[in-house]
């Protein structure tokens, strides 16, 4: 199959957090996408090994004055774990998600999980987790030229993309989404240098992961905050597609209100393109298998972290989504 992905870029921004140097997200990032893929698009997986360009990271967690990049020790560690969540998604395939009609209990049992054990086990994450976000929030609401710096490198993607004549994707975990949301509403909106000649511009998806974008404490820190009676300024008008994911027990994601406080209102707006269904979707209860990384800091005995970002890049309905990007079947 000859795949022309000469004008595609999926543009990828992590979220709060430790992070590993970006040479190793990145690789890491695109392994799992891109293995998420090849499950059922082989063909179309090896053109994408063929071009790695097509992957594109936006790094921002050096911006942040206590940032420490997770050691060699660590990032090995790391790499296993990444590589059993992507063999899980070989062995389970598509039921990553709680079907229509099925119990979650139920849908965790039969993958030898049992809810009550795999909730409580989020909860002991929940103070870590929570702290990151709290911390790395309040820079970005608090510290003007820190969250200039965190919107920058998405901002700069996105104009060479589209200077370039790329339709590019933007995949974004936890805090990643909503600094996303607001680069893309800064294009829509801004009438700035930089800005402005870009309005007409799009992203063909929007994918937010683990996002923290449904807490209305979140969003009162957004520029489209001050816009909340003002049309179309409420909201990004850029996107073509936006699709949430929320893993069951991810304690930032826990807000099941994105079709209420964004695609309804947006869909009222006529925001999205008119000719396609599924413009706007929000999986939720989905199964993030990721197992925590044991280390110095973290002698704790829980077992899985439901908001980590590799768990959510091999969701099977993203994988099958962006491959319908990759094949331009998204019209």
């Amino acid at each position: 199959m000859s795949v022309d992905l000469g004008n595609k870029r999926i543009i990828m921004i992590h979220g709060l957090g430790s992070k590993p140097p970006v040479e190793v997200m990145h690789q890491l990032w695109r392994s799992a996408l891109s293995e998420n893929i090849r499950v059922s698009h082989r063909l179309l997986a090896r053109s994408l090994d063929a071009h790695p360009e097509v992957f594109e990271s936006v790094y921002w967690a050096d911006v942040v004055p206590h940032h420490i990049p997770d050691d060699t020790v660590y990032c090995r560690k790391l790499k296993a774990q990444v590589d059993k969540v992507i063999d899980e998604r070989r062995e389970i395939r598509d039921r990553f998600h709680v079907g229509m009609g099925e119990k979650v209990g139920s849908f965790f049992k039969d993958r030898g999980l049992d809810l009550v054990k795999l909730l409580a086990g989020a909860l002991t994450v929940k103070d870590d987790v929570m702290t990151g976000l709290m911390r790395e929030t309040e820079l970005y609401d608090q510290d003007q030229y820190i969250s200039d710096q965190m919107r920058a490198p998405l901002e700069i993607a996105l104009r060479k993309a589209w200077d370039d004549g790329c339709e590019p994707i933007i995949v974004a975990h936890s805090m990643g989404s909503f600094i996303g949301y607001d680069v893309l509403w800064r294009f829509s909106h801004r009438n700035t240098k930089g800005f402005k000649r870009y309005h007409k511009k799009r992203v063909k998806m929007f994918v937010t992961m683990g996002s923290p974008l449904g807490d209305p404490s979140i969003r009162s820190m957004l520029f489209a905050t001050h816009h909340r009676t003002h049309g179309a300024r409420q909201f990004p008008t850029n996107i073509d597609f936006w699709h949430n994911y929320a893993c069951l027990g991810d304690v930032v994601a826990h807000h099941k209100n994105f079709d209420e406080v964004f695609y309804r209102p947006m869909r009222a707006l006529q925001l999205f393109p008119a000719s396609k269904k599924f413009r706007s979707i929000d999986y939720v209860d989905l199964h993030n298998p990721f197992e925590v990384v044991t280390h110095a800091g973290n002698r704790r005995r829980e077992k899985r972290n439901p908001h980590k970002s590799y768990g959510y890049l091999v969701q099977p309905r993203l994988g099958s989504w962006i491959a319908d990007y990759l094949l331009d079947r998204l019209l």
